[in-house]
Order: C-alpha cells, then structure tokens, then sequence
C-alpha cells in the first residue's frame, strides 16, 4: 500500500491510490486500511465508478459482526402503513411508479419487520430500501437489515437515537458555527428536528442526488451515525450566509 500524507481543509490522512482500491476489490478486504482514510478517501477519489460503491458496500458489511434476529409473525399494521409509503418513495423519478420496482422496495421492507417487530416500519426506511433497488444492489435484503438494524435506536419507539442525534448536531452548530446558530434561535428555530429529522430517518438520501448516494451509504457503513452530523455541519457551514438571509423557520425549514 502506498502510504501519501495529504493536508486537506485541516486534515491529515494517508490517501488511498487507484491501486489501493483494486487491491481492495480484489482481496475483498479493507484490514490493511483505516477507515478514517477510507471514509475521505470515498470523497476525493475519481477512480470509483458506481459499480465499485456497489460493490464496496458488500466489502465493508463483511467486516461488521451481525446477525439478524429469528423471524416473528408479522403484522398487519405494517403492511398496511408500507403500502402507503411505498409509492411515495421518490415520486419525481419515474422508475419508482413501476409496479415491479415498487413490489420490490415493498418485500425489503416487510422482511424487515418479521425479524424486528419492535420497529417494524419507520416513515424514511422507504428511501433506504429504494436506493438499494436502484442500483439493484446484490443481496439487499441483507444489506438493508444490517444498515437498518444496526441503526435501530433511530426508528424504535420514541426514536431516542434520533432525539441524541438531534442534540449532538445543536451542540455542535452553536461551537463550530454560532452567529448561525444565535440566528436560527433568535427567529425562533429551536426544535431542530423540524428541519433535521428526514436527514437521519433516511440516512441523507431523500434529498441526496442520486450519483452521491452510495457515497453515502459507504460512509455510513464505515462511520456510523456520527458521520451525517459532521456532514450536515459541514453543508450548514457552506450555506451560512444564505441561510441567514432567510426571515423565518418555513423558509429556513424549506431551503434545509
């Protein structure tokens, strides 16, 4: 492995060349790499074409212990609350009307809830399973019952992951970015989860283009939870300015 030390907006990493990511998709492996380095380098690689995201999804899932819970009875209520949402999942992109693809993301998401009746179905996991049926993922079901799963505390009842989610990205806005986050108090914003909640519920894929959304996807699968708010600092960062030139939470709510 070719070891490069590179200064990036602050940051030192070792960068991972072309060959390194052959390297990984040949031995379907990532012992020999950091997954700090792993993570920016998925960033500012131009080696990786989508096939390889698709493919570095399965590689990062092997190296996470986990194991799905036995099958349960399922339950009706859920199937009835997927069939409602099932047809809103990307509505503006004509290959989720297909009732194929729709039968599809509807099987993903009732699998889940046999094996995790305690979640069941949460409004967002619809966007989840429809990215994986886009780009027609290998073995989805496994990948979206590890990514679901292991990310429970955000969807079961009373959503205290997101509620800690939620926090942390407050704590964090008001000492990275505090003439932002004085503003958005002082026009009354104090419940971020107005704005902030579809981004963790959905993993940041609702309103993600599609050519970032396996990006994204790896980045979870490498970092967790932790890595959407320094991601969704980081955005909020780059809209300071416009934002606040916004007069009040609808309009804020509406450009976040």
């Amino acid at each position: 492995m070719k070891i490069t030390q590179i200064p990036r907006h602050n940051l030192s990493f070792n960068a991972i060349q072309k060959e390194d990511w052959a390297q990984i998709m040949e031995e379907q492996s990532i012992n020999d790499f950091r997954s700090r380095d792993l993570t920016l380098a998925l960033f500012y690689s131009t080696s990786l074409i989508s096939q390889n995201q698709i493919n570095l999804i399965h590689i990062f899932s092997k190296f996470k212990d986990f194991k799905m819970l036995n099958p349960q009875e399922p339950s009706a209520y859920y199937a009835v609350l997927i069939n409602r949402y099932v047809g809103r999942t990307y509505q503006q992109i004509p290959y989720f009307k297909d009732k194929q693809n729709q039968d599809q993301i509807r099987n993903l998401l009732l699998n889940y809830t046999y094996h995790d009746l305690d979640v069941g179905y949460v409004q967002g996991m619809n966007f989840i399973a429809g990215t994986l049926v886009y780009f027609q993922v290998p073995q989805n079901q496994k990948i979206f019952n590890e990514l679901i799963y292991k990310h429970r505390n955000i969807y079961i009842a009373g959503t205290p992951g997101l509620f800690e989610n939620l926090a942390l990205l407050k704590f964090k806005l008001k000492a990275k970015i505090p003439k932002l986050f004085k503003y958005l108090q002082e026009i009354g914003l104090n419940d971020f989860g107005i704005c902030f909640s579809s981004y963790y519920l959905t993993m940041m894929l609702q309103n993600t283009s599609f050519q970032y959304q396996m990006l994204i996807l790896n980045i979870y699968q490498l970092m967790g939870q932790k890595y959407m708010t320094k991601l969704l600092i980081a955005m909020l960062k780059l809209s300071k300015n416009t934002i606040m030139k916004l007069k009040d939470v609808e309009n804020v709510n509406k450009y976040i």
